[in-house]
């Protein structure tokens, strides 16, 4: 159907006029931003629309948990004209007051929507808008299984990723999380691609993948050269890429001085291995210890963030709460995955032994 947007900035020559522009939309929607409330034709605009019974649809940008305190704040203590309707009615309308904010950050039918930027994620916020303007029209709520039979086409949106060879994904027991969501990986994609995904715990995996080493070396030692040489083969011959999947929140570095020490030898043994490429994901969720990642230069043991581990020299995949930016978040991790250039350089290779020598030997000596 066609649509006509109408923008009160834009649009609006009489402000007297302001209910009635209101009245003849279909869906109001408001885009709010801080102080919101405190305008006096904003609070109109709302007030009116609440009153004809119009389907209202709110859209920000930020932290959920932070921007629905400060929106539900805000309302509280500025919707009190004469004119306005009772603030427990406002609240239900705009922000579906009464569910928890684990329930509105998770699901995008309920609550306003989080406008995000970026590849894949502006396309799904635009998705979630079309979904709740159309749905809220005559023609679709008199078909209400129309758009959800066929769908909405957005520029930019991520479509399914396939997994077509052999893929390990390694997981660190300390760093809670990051099974479960390398387990929806798996979730997201074919049975077939699913296959193709094997979650290890990267601690065995080291170790297992420095006892063939040693094997291969002891049957070739003509000389070091050689051996190295040989290793490569041997570890090549898995016929498997092999990602540490590395889950970022504010509790990743805060475990035991033991735990931190485990933790810093794995991801330092994980970035020596040729083999072993790195993707970082960055919990956005305050639920679920979400941080600034500015934080993260706070908490990680300074030796990773220096040279020459550079452990953030890439742009860590964030990971959301709300289901359809979460399917975003799954698919770009998935396809850097795909996308990824598992290089040898003798530099890793150099240091892969003695990383994992230092991390056998500190779990022997816990064990």
């Amino acid at each position: 159907p066609g649509l006509k947007v109408w923008l009160d900035v834009d649009e609006l020559t009489d402000i007297s006029k302001l209910e009635e522009s209101v009245s003849d939309s279909a869906v109001f929607v408001v885009y709010y931003s801080s102080g919101y409330f405190r305008s006096r034709n904003c609070r109109k605009e709302i007030y009116t629309a609440i009153k004809l019974d119009k389907p209202i649809i709110v859209l920000y940008k930020g932290d959920g948990k932070e921007v629905t305190e400060e929106m539900t704040e805000e309302c509280v203590r500025n919707c009190n004209d004469d004119d306005a309707p009772e603030v427990s009615l406002i609240l239900e309308r705009i922000f579906c007051y009464g569910l928890s904010n684990s329930e509105m950050s998770s699901n995008s039918s309920h609550g306003p929507i989080q406008w995000l930027d970026g590849s894949g994620f502006s396309a799904a916020s635009l998705d979630l808008i079309y979904y709740k303007v159309l749905g809220n029209l005559p023609y679709y709520q008199s078909r209400p299984n129309e758009l959800s039979s066929k769908g909405i086409m957005v520029p930019g949106e991520l479509g399914p990723v396939s997994i077509h060879v052999p893929t390990n994904v390694l997981v660190y027991d300390n760093n809670l999380g990051c099974l479960e969501l390398a387990e929806e990986l798996k979730g997201i994609v074919s049975e077939r691609s699913s296959e193709n995904i094997v979650i290890l715990n990267v601690s065995e995996y080291l170790i297992n993948t420095q006892d063939e080493g040693e094997e291969e070396d002891f049957i070739d030692t003509e000389t070091e050269e050689y051996g190295r040489d040989n290793l490569i083969f041997q570890r090549n011959k898995r016929g498997k890429l092999s990602f540490l999947l590395l889950y970022l929140n504010e509790n990743t570095f805060d475990g035991s001085s033991e735990d931190n020490a485990e933790m810093e030898m794995v991801i330092e043994s994980c970035i020596n291995d040729p083999d072993i490429n790195l993707v970082l994901v960055h919990e956005q969720d305050s639920l679920k210890g979400g941080c600034k990642f500015e934080e993260f230069f706070k908490l990680t043991p300074q030796r990773l963030i220096d040279e020459p581990y550079n452990l953030y020299q890439d742009i860590a995949i964030p990971i959301y709460s709300t289901k359809d930016y979460r399917d975003v978040s799954l698919k770009m991790i998935l396809n850097k995955m795909m996308g990824s250039d598992a290089k040898l350089t003798e530099s890793k290779l150099g240091n892969f032994g003695e990383s994992v020598r230092r991390m056998i030997s500190q779990l022997t000596r816990r064990g």
